[in-house]
């Protein structure tokens, strides 16, 4: 099957397709996706330059229009599906939390959403009112909500749609690992694989023959059960904020694949694959073609970037501004200043200046109240990656960083912990934030201060934390040394963590003391720029990444650099 390449995209065109030949019977019709929106209800500056892009009233736009041009018999039918993770990202949601995500999902209203994990942070009691008040259906057909009756009635597994007089069915998933990431009660969960199979024969049972699977495990699941579920037509995901598009990328994404991504099943059948990266930033646009007999005959695409040329819809600025009072107030209380970018997207993969400096403000507020004999009696930090939502851009204000700034990029209100640790456990933590073979969104990947930690991550699960340094506590002097198995070590976590949050079970089950501390994440970091007043975090290679072959030569791409630009140098 040809991919046909869109190479540009207006605002003011109609959404729809070009008319092709058609045979009798054939059904053409338009799907508009995202995922992981993560509370960007306005415009941010998430973008190369810092050019406002996305927020929902763009979104919501983008969408009236394409139904619109539908009504009026300008352009194809429409189906907008969500794939989850409305929920947790910016001071929007963390102030007002279940009531801001309910009406600005309805005015987007999609055709079907599916759960995201985050849509569980403030446990089974911060979904039901979501779910009480939504005005369409959410599904999940890998739940098993036997032991939380009260979400009984209010998820399905699927939903079977009746779009211009043919009937589609939608079914839903949702990520296993959401146990490990979210408060989720006694909720069950079964494999995706499994049971949207299962989901899928009974639509075909019942007649349906075009199905839609929409759900929320991650790219590479997408893919499996794109291949796997042989009545599945078209898989469109999220979790993972993949990034796909044909051409030249319009800003700092990288396309990890075309758009759509394609998936042979063993018939010779293929599946188009779809998710819309995140945050906003761009809308899904996939063009599909069926027979009569449910056979997807044709399909072409490419997500629309949602940058300052697309209006916004003025209903949903005018609801903005219901919920913009209390966030002003937190928009002009500055508690610092910093020089550099706080960058808060790339912790998942790699060091982050943000997370360095959370890190160190965690530090610094245990070293603040230690009234000991050395500089601090708790020399380490760790925090997973995933509790920072949002990077912070202050160049456009004088630099100033303001409350606001810090409750959107740390939106959990995670108490800190004192934990006492044994090297080798510290260990196998880090093993555990660093298994990530692209099933998991990566949140799990552990931040730090008092460590300097090298990963190869060419090396197995298990076997890819290859040196760790620890730093001393009762010293005069700060310093580094190789870590003891055998040692205990004090440090300062997240009850997430305390809780075994993202599959880290040993910082849940090892530790031999948990003190509470009297303070959540945010709060220390806010204290710490009230202190330091102008921060300047760098990247001081506490977390290295380098690469090896299997035979155990290292590559070091640090060093690697360093030789080029000498060998330039040199003609």
């Amino acid at each position: 099957m040809l991919k046909f390449l869109l190479t540009s995209l207006f605002i003011h065109q109609t959404l729809s397709n070009t008319i092709h030949k058609r045979d009798v019977g054939d059904f053409e019709f338009l799907i508009l996706h995202n995922n992981d929106m993560h509370a960007r209800f306005e415009e941010t500056r998430e973008s190369l330059g810092g050019r406002l892009v996305g927020g929902f009233a763009r979104t919501s736009y983008l969408i009236q229009e394409a139904r619109n041009a539908s009504n009026e018999g300008r352009g194809p039918p429409v189906l907008y599906l969500n794939a989850g993770d409305t929920y947790t990202g910016t001071v929007w949601f963390t102030v007002h939390k279940d009531k801001i995500a309910t009406d600005f999902m309805n005015a987007l209203m999609p055709d079907a959403m599916s759960f995201g994990n985050h849509e569980f942070d403030n446990g089974v009691k911060g979904v039901i009112p979501f779910l009480e008040n939504i005005k369409f259906p959410l599904i999940a057909s890998n739940l098993d909500l036997s032991k939380e009756p009260q979400l009984k009635n209010l998820v399905q597994k699927s939903i079977i749609l009746n779009l211009h007089g043919r009937k589609i069915g939608i079914i839903g998933y949702v990520t296993p690992e959401t146990r490990l990431m979210s408060s989720v009660g006694s909720i069950g969960f079964n494999d995706e694989i499994q049971s949207v199979r299962k989901e899928a024969e009974r639509l075909t049972k019942e007649g349906i023959n075009i199905i839609i699977a929409l759900g929320h495990s991650g790219f590479k699941m997408d893919k499996k059960i794109a291949k796997e579920v042989k009545e599945v037509d078209i898989v469109i995901g999220g979790h993972t904020n993949t990034f796909l598009w044909n051409g030249v990328e319009p800003d700092k994404e990288k396309a990890e694949d075309a758009y759509p991504a394609e998936v042979v099943q063993k018939s010779g059948k293929i599946v188009p694959v779809v998710q819309a990266y995140a945050y906003t930033k761009y809308l899904g646009k996939l063009s599909v073609n069926f027979d009569r007999n449910g056979v997807l005959k044709t399909f072409r695409g490419q997500p629309i970037f949602i940058d300052e040329s697309v209006p916004q819809d003025p209903q949903v600025l005018k609801l903005l501004d219901k919920y913009r009072p209390d966030i002003i107030a937190l928009n002009t209380t500055m508690i610092g200043k910093t020089k550099v970018f706080l960058e808060g997207d790339t912790c998942r993969e790699r060091e982050c200046n943000f997370g360095n400096l959370a890190m160190d403000a965690f530090i610094n507020y245990r070293s603040s109240r230690y009234q000991g004999l050395y500089w601090t009696d708790t020399a380490i930090a760790l925090m997973n990656s995933g509790s920072i939502r949002q990077s912070i851009n202050s160049t456009l204000r004088d630099h100033q960083v303001y409350k606001a700034d810090i409750l959107g990029s740390l939106p959990f209100g995670q108490l800190l912990y004192l934990i006492e640790l044994k090297g080798e456990d510290l260990l196998k933590s880090l093993e555990i934030g660093a298994r990530s073979n692209g099933e998991t969104s990566k949140g799990e990947f552990l931040l730090t201060s008092g460590l300097k930690v090298e990963y190869n991550f060419k090396k197995p699960v298990g076997n890819r934390v290859i040196s760790v340094k620890v730093r001393c506590a009762a010293c005069d002097v700060p310093s580094y040394s190789p870590i003891s198995k055998n040692e205990y070590y004090r440090i300062i976590t997240t009850l997430f963590l305390v809780k075994g949050g993202d599959g880290h079970s040993i910082i849940r089950d090892k530790p031999r003391n948990y003190i509470p501390l009297d303070a959540v994440e945010a709060e220390a970091v806010i204290e710490y720029f009230q202190t330091v007043n102008v921060v300047t975090p760098e990247l001081d290679e506490r977390t290295r990444i380098v690469m090896g072959s299997s035979k155990g030569v290292k590559f070091d791409y640090n060093l690697f650099v360093v030789v080029i630009g000498l060998v330039l140098n040199c003609f």
